[in-house]
């Protein structure tokens, strides 16, 4: 696993100022022009992300990943990035990746990355996350070349996570384990042991709310054969508004999977168990509810993550 040197600090540099040291720094080389240009080429490929085309190494060797699905995909393929995002909530990388994101450096909150420490790691590409606004862009592609899958592509759940793999020159490794998972799913259809509706509720503080169908969950819940209650017409929103108990009917399933977030969220649940509105949904009354991890099945995205949720489903088809 690599780390980032030790003993070595920078003060805070505005973006301005990183991105003249960098352009300075690579202009100051003095290298000649003898390098092969055809060798070059060989060496670098090209991804089409949400700020046009990106040129990287082909095989990048120190990676940082500022989106907990890049992370997921980078492990799945093999790739130890030397930094990453804390997770949604915490000052850690996703706890569901276990060992293997434990000791990455953290460089980054789901909201901002530290530039500083990124600068530090000299990163050879860096995969951001989707909707990365112009300011950050423009401060990390200082820094080096920055992947940003196109969000406005459509709802495929697998198609940013594509976009990824490329950039890490391992598209092919990763389609494997996608369809490792699609085939998980399809042999659950075969079973028929999912036919019905099924309903995925993200459990907070302040209520449940509605899961995509078409996020990973839904889309995997629907390949091993269970159909989405059309509760609301959520477009490319990721959840519904928070529901109150009296309107949990209109969410109501022959499955429902209870996604618990965080210590307040699993709380809120445990007090919703109680309540008539809850007790009397048809998988209440069936037995045929799952609790299941709140940040897997309502915030992450990738093939291990994938791989947890089908654990999940044949758990719940058996």
């Amino acid at each position: 696993m690599t780390h980032l040197p030790g003993g070595r600090r920078r003060a805070v540099l505005p973006t301005a100022t990183l991105a003249t040291a960098l352009l300075l720094t690579a202009c100051g080389g003095g290298s000649s022009e003898a390098t092969d240009t055809s060798e070059a080429a060989a060496e670098e490929s090209t991804v089409s992300t949400a700020f046009g085309e990106v040129t990287v190494p082909a095989e990048p060797e120190r990676v940082i990943t500022l989106a907990e699905s890049a992370l997921d995909v980078s492990l799945a393929v093999g790739v130890t990035p030397v930094g990453t995002t804390a997770s949604r909530g915490g000052d850690t990388a996703p706890a569901y990746l276990g060992e293997d994101a434990a000791d990455i450096p953290i460089v980054a909150t789901v909201s901002e990355p530290n530039l500083e420490a990124i600068l530090e790691a000299q990163p050879d590409v860096i995969l951001a996350s989707a909707g990365l606004a112009q300011d950050q862009y423009d401060a990390l592609t200082a820094i080096a070349p920055t992947v940003v899958p196109d969000s406005s592509t459509g709802g495929d759940w697998q198609e940013p996570l594509h976009t990824y793999a490329e950039a890490l020159g391992a598209d092919d490794e990763l389609t494997a384990a996608l369809d490792d998972v699609t085939a998980r799913a399809e042999a659950v259809a075969e079973q028929g042991s999912l036919d019905g509706t099924a309903t995925v509720l993200r459990w907070m503080a302040n209520g449940p709310v509605l899961m995509n169908a078409a996020l990973m969950p839904g889309s995997l819940l629907q390949t091993a054969g269970a159909s989405p209650v059309e509760a609301a017409q959520l477009g490319d929103r990721p959840h519904s508004d928070p529901l109150s108990l009296e309107n949990l009917a209109q969410v109501d399933a022959d499955r429902l999977f209870l996604a618990a977030f965080g210590a307040d969220g699993t709380g809120a649940l445990e007090a919703a168990r109680s309540q008539p509105a809850f007790t009397q949904l048809t998988a209440v009354q069936e037995g045929a509810t799952s609790e299941v991890d709140g940040s897997v099945w309502s915030s992450a995205s990738g093939p291990i993550a994938a791989d947890l949720v089908m654990d999940d489903i044949e758990a719940a088809a058996s």
